[in-house]
């Protein structure tokens, strides 16, 4: 009968500690997160602008649980309307066309916000957010610049923006990401004014993040 006591005690003791290192091991303590974004793009140029679409990947790795460093590679499709001088030959004036810019940035990000409270894994249904945050860096991105006689543009880039998430289950959250991208080259839409305006464009994107979970989850590595 001992014998039966304490072989009970012992299966009761290994699934408790079991259950105890599985709750440790939550994507939402993990500080590598890979994240994927759909969305739209708006040219800021010296002509008018319309929507276009925009996709981003990137991998940040937070060193403390407020900041991190991401690394980014984002795209763009940005539609513009011509200027008459350039639209003589592709129909009205009021028809847009669009160029590709693919950028490459690295950004530091601070979550000014983070939910402490309960576990999220058992909070699904929250609107309360997993975390806010501002990011800002310094990149390069290249565009398409046949309207200015060259095949491929590269200019430097300065993303800053905003974005928030949401926990769905302990390794994955959604999100939506603001981005506004500073450029050095007034010559994204092929007009140049006497002054010297810098070409910008915005992203907003739904994203997708999966929280890569710590490997020993009974560590403080």
């Amino acid at each position: 009968m001992k014998k039966i006591i304490t072989l009970i005690v012992c299966i009761s003791l290994s699934f408790s500690a079991f259950a105890q290192l599985k709750k440790v091991r939550l994507g939402n303590n993990s500080n590598q997160h890979i994240t994927l974004g759909i969305g739209a793009s708006y040219p800021v140029f010296d002509l008018p602008g319309n929507i276009g679409g925009a996709a981003n990947l990137s991998y940040t790795y937070y060193f403390i649980p407020r900041l991190g460093l991401r690394g980014e590679l984002s795209y763009a499709y940005l539609r513009y309307e011509p200027s008459r001088s350039l639209s003589s030959s592709k129909g009205p004036a009021d028809s847009f066309d669009g160029l590709h810019a693919g950028d490459i940035s690295a950004q530091v990000v601070f979550n000014y916000f983070i939910d402490r409270g309960q576990r999220r894994e058992n909070n699904l249904g929250s609107f309360v957010p997993e975390r806010a945050y501002l990011f800002g860096g310094v990149g390069c991105f290249l565009y398409d610049a046949h309207a200015t006689g060259k095949d491929v543009g590269i200019h430097a880039s300065f993303p800053i923006g905003t974005g928030v998430a949401w926990s769905v289950g302990s390794d994955w959250s959604i999100g939506l990401d603001a981005t506004w991208r500073f450029t050095l080259t007034d010559e994204l839409d092929a007009i140049v004014p006497e002054k010297f305006m810098p070409d910008c464009y915005a992203t907003l994107c739904l994203s997708v993040t999966y929280k890569i979970p710590k490997q020993w989850v009974g560590s403080n590595k």
